[in-house]
């Protein structure tokens, strides 16, 4: 077997090998042939300590890869609540990528965790003000889909200054949102 062709196998059966590296761990599975030792939603993450230092890191890159577990392990239907306060903390990162899959989980898990769902709130006010007409969309659409009634004061006052915003995507956002809110409250009355 050519060194090329071995390691090629190696990373794609680790799976996160890139991460542990990036971390400084070392990221020699117990055994070759266990296959996915290291892979994508591996059992070995003991709980999910491995998820939480990896998105209570310094480096970008590992919060983004923990994050895409997390959103993995929230598709496959298991639950990834625990992870709450790591994963908030990284709502004001600088990373679109990283946010938008922050605002996935925040929207999934919210509702149960309420108290620190609250602690994001000043972070999509914030971004509701950015000169960047995508992100101000983005914190609406989440803002709107956080299903926390504490917050519906500030969600109206949002959406109230998006109907003045003349920027063509919010305005759009804005419109498909005033559509499911009607939708919600048709559903509520007739329940």
């Amino acid at each position: 077997m050519n060194l090329s062709m071995s390691t090629g196998a190696l990373y794609n059966d680790q799976g996160g090998a890139e991460a542990a590296v990036e971390a400084g761990q070392e990221s020699t599975p117990t055994s070759l042939s266990t296959g996915a030792a290291f892979g994508l939603f591996s059992a070995d993450f003991k709980k999910n300590e491995d998820l939480k230092e990896m998105l209570e890191s310094n480096k970008e890159s590992l919060k983004l890869e923990a994050m895409k577990r997390v959103v993995g392990l929230i598709a496959k239907g298991k639950s990834a609540s625990e992870l709450f306060p790591a994963v908030v903390k990284n709502v004001a990162s600088k990373n679109i990528e990283l946010k938008k899959l922050v605002y996935v989980y925040l929207v999934r898990y919210a509702e149960e965790q309420q108290d620190l769902a609250l602690l994001s709130i000043s972070t999509f006010q914030r971004a509701l003000k950015d000169p960047n007409q995508f992100i101000r969309a983005s914190a609406l659409r989440v803002l709107s889909s956080i299903r926390v009634p504490i917050i519906v004061p500030i969600m109206m006052l949002a959406i109230k200054e998006a109907a003045a915003d003349l920027s063509p995507y919010l305005t759009i956002s804005f419109q498909t949102l005033c559509l499911l809110s009607s939708a919600w409250t048709q559903i509520r009355r007739s329940s």
